[in-house]
């Protein structure tokens, strides 16, 4: 079930992906291995799925951004509707599912990462046929998360961009490709990569995607099919190729001070850069900002 769209969606920038319960336990010493038990500090149930965590803190910041996901029509799908509009989110875009459940992942966060299981599979339902072209005349900017997670959008993410660019010349475009959870990091993202004005990548995503060993390698052939590269490497800051310039940044709080979970911190870097670039503001400004939102969402639990 859709709601119905009688007019243009009324924000500035549309998310394409992702929407799920994040399940978060805290303070894991270790692993648990099979046939065993341990004890988390604490939990807690937020919004997840990079396109979720997205939406909310673009909105946050100040940017309404409206997110096109499927959630099902149970008590979770409730709660991410209650808290995307908490955080100012358009929703009227979420397509709400009568017979499937809403997906979740379940994160054990450790003070060096975490590890998650999802369970997502309505999520990888949506398709193009969800999107509602001739409503975006007020977007100004479209982010795509997790291109290894939606099967049916994976094939057709080319035409999305050249579908929408044939009625709305300015809108730009950003993907966060996030993991590969089958591990194959097979070579037709690069088809992709030519419509795209922004790409976001982790470390293992970029080594994994260009095939190579360390971040300058990789920034040297993604340069070649994109202008705008940022790849986040954590603790240790990110690297960055904007327009033809390369941008090296740090993190001040090297020794996780305050850390409680590092769920959603490349998201939140994704989305105060979206936030700089639609304000124009100077690109090493809007670099150092992003930098700034991950390392503080580092010191709450969730995105």
């Amino acid at each position: 079930m859709q709601k119905n769209i009688s007019q243009e969606i009324k924000t500035e920038c549309l998310v394409i992906g992702d929407l799920n319960i994040d399940f978060i336990l805290n303070g894991l010493e270790r692993f648990p291995e099979i046939d065993s038990e341990i004890l988390a500090k604490s939990y807690e149930m937020v919004i997840g799925g990079s396109g979720g965590i997205f939406a909310g803190v673009l909105s946050m910041l100040g940017i309404r951004t409206a997110i096109i996901s499927k959630i099902g029509n149970d008590t979770l799908g409730q709660f991410l509707l209650d808290e995307l509009d908490k955080n100012n989110a358009d929703t009227k875009l979420i397509i709400i599912d009568e017979n499937e459940n809403t997906g979740i992942t379940v994160s054990l966060s450790y003070h060096n990462g975490k590890s998650q299981v999802s369970s997502i599979s309505l999520t990888k339902k949506l398709k193009i046929g969800n999107i509602p072209f001739d409503a975006l005349d007020c977007i100004k900017h479209v982010h795509f998360p997790s291109y290894y997670m939606l099967d049916l959008l994976k094939p057709e993410y080319a035409e999305i961009i050249k579908k929408i660019r044939s009625r709305y010349a300015r809108i730009t475009f950003s993907m966060d490709t996030n993991d590969d959870p089958g591990n194959k990091w097979n070579d037709e993202i690069y088809d992709i990569f030519p419509y795209l004005d922004i790409l976001f990548l982790n470390k293992k995503e970029a080594l994994n995607i260009t095939h190579t060993n360390n971040t300058e390698e990789a920034i040297k052939i993604l340069k070649k099919h994109l202008k705008k590269i940022i790849i986040k490497t954590g603790i240790e800051g990110y690297h960055a190729n904007i327009d033809g310039r390369y941008y090296r940044g740090f993190c001040s709080n090297q020794e996780n001070i305050n850390f409680i979970d590092s769920t959603g911190a490349g998201d939140n870097f994704d989305a105060a850069f979206i936030f700089g670039f639609l304000k124009k503001m100077d690109m090493e400004k809007t670099l150092e900002f992003a930098n700034y939102c991950a390392e503080k969402s580092i010191e709450y639990t969730g995105g």
